[in-house]
């Protein structure tokens, strides 16, 4: 997670956790708010990266549905293997 991340415990924004998790489990994953553009930095100059915060919880969220082994992204990887993804 970045060091503002909106999932990391004590984050400035962490108002937007409960908006940005339902959209991480609902619609698609999320882009880090640190990386590429946003409504918080604007252009940061860095490549648009997946927001850690949101991984983990769609990553946990396959977990306890049992679509991968373990929340990780590991597991993750493995699975797209065996689908040929």
């Amino acid at each position: 997670m970045c060091a503002t991340c909106p999932f990391r415990e004590g984050s400035p924004h962490a108002h937007l956790a409960p908006a940005l998790e339902l959209s991480a489990r609902t619609e698609a994953s999320r882009i880090c708010h640190s990386t590429g553009s946003s409504a918080i930095n604007y252009r940061t100059g860095k490549p648009p990266m997946l927001c850690r915060g949101a991984r983990d919880i769609q990553l946990q969220q396959f977990f306890h549905m049992g679509f991968i082994e373990a929340p990780t992204d590991e597991a993750w990887e493995s699975k797209c293997k065996q689908m040929n993804l």
